[in-house]
């Protein structure tokens, strides 16, 4: 976990270079498929069926990931234009949605008052963002712009589901979209789009005034 802490401030507190990603479907996941899962894993797989309304697997471990310079931190695997039914997070992402799921209120962005306290809500947020990204991946959205906006207003609603009143979930919604999405326009363009915006294209939601929840 402090790993990971770690590059997210080397990356800002925005960790605008953490993403996660659609790949083609990999026999090697098999074993990983075929064991039951653990706690936190089950924990990932109900807000995903809640956000989705499919039965899906998640797990958490290794993302066989080539590229050294990204670090991406859930994969959702494809066959051929269909969702494989599952995807993979980083173990640290899976514990904390646990840890969230544990004190979702410890994790209001409004009561913060230091560096620290921010650092803690953006890897909790990130974590919310990562599960509801590779969500809306499950349901066969490809395009990576389309499915982090679609993510990223839809984060309030897994920390709802993890516990958090809608003020809290709504909370770390927005500092999500204020503080963390911004920086992919420059450091992964991919995932970040013009449109992404209240009463944009890709707003889901465009007769509600609150943006992004």
């Amino acid at each position: 976990m402090r790993g990971l802490i770690a590059m997210l401030l080397l990356a800002g507190v925005a960790a605008s270079t953490a993403h996660a990603e659609a790949r083609p479907v990999r026999p090697a996941d098999a074993p990983l498929l075929s064991r039951a899962a653990t706690y936190e894993e089950y924990v990932a797989e109900q807000v995903a069926a809640r956000l989705t309304h499919l039965q899906s697997s998640v797990r958490c471990g290794p993302l066989g990931v080539s590229s050294p310079n990204a670090m991406v931190l859930g994969v959702t695997l494809f066959s051929g234009s269909h969702s494989a039914g599952y995807f993979l997070l980083l173990p640290q992402m899976c514990k904390a949605l646990v840890g969230f799921r544990r004190a979702p209120a410890s994790y209001d962005p409004r009561a913060c008052a230091d560096a620290t306290c921010d650092q803690r809500v953006a890897l909790a947020a990130m974590a919310l963002a990562t599960v509801s990204h590779e969500s809306y991946h499950l349901l066969g959205y490809t395009n990576e712009a389309r499915v982090e906006c679609y993510g990223m207003q839809s984060i309030w609603f897994v920390a709802n589901k993890l516990g958090a009143s809608v003020a809290e979930s709504q909370a770390i919604a927005t500092f999500y979209a204020t503080r963390m999405y911004p920086q992919r326009r420059t450091s992964t363009p991919t995932y970040w789009s013009p449109e992404c915006r209240d009463g944009g294209t890709l707003d889901l939601r465009r007769t509600l005034a609150r943006w992004p929840s």
